[in-house]
This record gives C-alpha cells, sequence and structure tokens, in this order.
C-alpha cells in the first residue's frame, strides 16, 4: 500500500478545506463521506485565508496520490501556539494520520520558539487520546450556547449596564487603542495580536467596544453578524460587561438572528448568567494546553479556529 504523505498546504488548496469540513460531518462523526473534489473557483474562507497570510507554515495536508485525506492549521500568537483545525477523513482514520498531522503542526511551534500550547477542540475520544499522547493536557470545557435574539437583547443590556462602554470601531480602525487591545491580551491570554484585530475589524466586519472599570480600560469585545467575540478583560465584572456590549453589537447587525457563544466553563458568571437568561447548552468542546497557560476565566473565543 502506498504511503500516506503530509505535506504543506498551498494557498491555492485553501478551497479543499472546507469540502473536508463537509466530508467529516459537521459533528466530526463523518456523517457525509463524498471524496472531497478541489474547486479552484470556490471562496476561501476569510479566517484560513487571514491565518495563511500569517502563518503559510502552520498548513498541513495527508495526501495519499492525488487525494487529500487529512489536515491540520496551526498558528503562533507572540509565544503560543495554538491548534486552529485538525481533521482526517472517516474512512481513513486509524491509520497514524492524525498522529503524523498533529506532529508536524507541533514541529512547527517548536521552530517558533514558543512556550505555550492550545488547543480548543470538539470532545471526541480519539482526538483527544491524541492530544494527551502529546502531553495536551485538559484546561476546561468549552461550552456551546445558543441564545434567542429577544432574550438576549435583554441580557445583552443587563450586562453592558455593569460598567460604561462605548463602540471604538472608527478609533481601532484608525489605529488609536492598540496599547489597551495588547494590555488586555497579555493579560488575559498571555498574547499579542495586532493583525487579528485589524483582520476583525478590517474583513470579518466585526464591531468592537472598550469597558472603563474606574479610569482605566478594562475589557474589550467584538460583535457582528453571526459571531459574538472575542471578548477579554482584566476583571471577569469587566469581561461579562464588555460580552453585553458585544451581544448588542452583533444583534445590531443582525436583530433576528440567535446568538452563538462558546464560553470557557472556568468564566463560571458568563457561563451562568446565559443559562438562567435562556440559553440552550448545544454542544461541548474541550480547551487543552501544555507550557505556561491562562485560565480562560475572563476570556470568550470569537470562534475556535481564530480563538
Amino acid at each position: 500500500m502506498s504511503r500516506v504523505k503530509v505535506r504543506r498546504t498551498h494557498r491555492e488548496e485553501l478551497p479543499g478545506i472546507v469540502l473536508l469540513r463537509d466530508a467529516m460531518g459537521d459533528d466530526g462523526s463523518g456523517a457525509s463521506q463524498r471524496r472531497p473534489v478541489l474547486d479552484l473557483d470556490m471562496e476561501v474562507d476569510p479566517t484560513l485565508d487571514h491565518l495563511m497570510t500569517h502563518d503559510p507554515n502552520g498548513f498541513f495536508s495527508a495526501v495519499l496520490h492525488d487525494e487529500t485525506l487529512g489536515h491540520a492549521v496551526a498558528h503562533v500568537r507572540s509565544r503560543q501556539w495554538i491548534l486552529s483545525e485538525i481533521g482526517v477523513l472517516p474512512q481513513h482514520r486509524g491509520q497514524g494520520i492524525g498522529t503524523a498531522l498533529l506532529g508536524k503542526a507541533l514541529a512547527y511551534g517548536e521552530r517558533a520558539g514558543v512556550k505555550s500550547w492550545l488547543a480548543l477542540v470538539p470532545r471526541s475520544p480519539a482526538l483527544e487520546a491524541l492530544l494527551l499522547k502529546h502531553d495536551l493536557r485538559p484546561l476546561t470545557p468549552l461550552y456551546l450556547l445558543r441564545v434567542e435574539p429577544g432574550r438576549a437583547a435583554r441580557l445583552g443590556r443587563a450586562l453592558s449596564a455593569l460598567h460604561p462602554g462605548q463602540d471604538v470601531t472608527a478609533e481601532l480602525l484608525s489605529r488609536r487603542g492598540q496599547a489597551d487591545l495588547d494590555r488586555i491580551d497579555t493579560f488575559s491570554r498571555g498574547v499579542v495580536r495586532e493583525g487579528d484585530h485589524v483582520f476583525w475589524l478590517k474583513r470579518a466586519g466585526l464591531n468592537a467596544s472598550f469597558v472603563r472599570q474606574g479610569n482605566r480600560i478594562a475589557a474589550y469585545g467584538y460583535g457582528g453578524t453571526a459571531q459574538v467575540g472575542p471578548v477579554a478583560g482584566t476583571t471577569r465584572e469587566a469581561a461579562l460587561a464588555a460580552l453585553g456590549q458585544s451581544m448588542l453589537a452583533a444583534l445590531e447587525q443582525d436583530p433576528d438572528a440567535s446568538l452563538v457563544l462558546r464560553v470557557p466553563a472556568t468564566f463560571e458568571e458568563a457561563m451562568v448568567a446565559l443559562l438562567e437568561n435562556g440559553a440552550r447548552l448545544e454542544d461541548t468542546w474541550m480547551i487543552h494546553t501544555r507550557g505556561e497557560s491562562h485560565s480562560f476565566d475572563r476570556y470568550i473565543p470569537g470562534i475556535p479556529v481564530l480563538p
């Protein structure tokens, strides 16, 4: 039998990753098993395109002949390695392909001199076992919660009233306020990520808010169509207020849409507030870490691909 090769993914192959996602099924069970066919005319996922621009060496494909069987994507911010995606087509699992992909992605981080490692992944025994074998340990569950627009609006107003906040989208687009973003990111996540903030503002079209606690900017939050977060704060209360601002910003762009949030269990105040206001728990992921890490007790990721 021919040997599967793991190699760098080229930019023109990015549309194929979307097809691989479809073939694996939304829940990772592989409900759809059609063979992925690369279509160069497909619109590229903007988040993957952003990561390819900044971290091209973190993209890997597992290939047998001309067929892509799996992929892995990792990126580095400051000295933190983050696993964005990893997956293998269901009919090819159990053959060591996931191990080979993760090994390549980890080697990319080692070459970059990272000090900490992070993965936000669906709950899957095989995937969790793979991460455990590479010393990535569970930190906390990540709850996927859905809240209907009316309830979201009421909760958003209540949370945003905790501390004064203001829309700063125009200010950040003019590159003022970056020092506050860097300070909050360093405190809550141990990273600096100016390029990601530019992406959320310009390419993703999200609105951004700052929250004050006393005389200091203590939290930020993003919200827009189909996305609440990221939200980060130097205190939990400020992060809650920023969460409220983010929910209202998302509803402003799409008033009739239910909101989907991914809340770490360690941010208990946010989780409880959402559940007490009618949010439905739809899925549970897991955050795995290795090395120096933060507790995610005042942080909510926007999407796991770019947490």
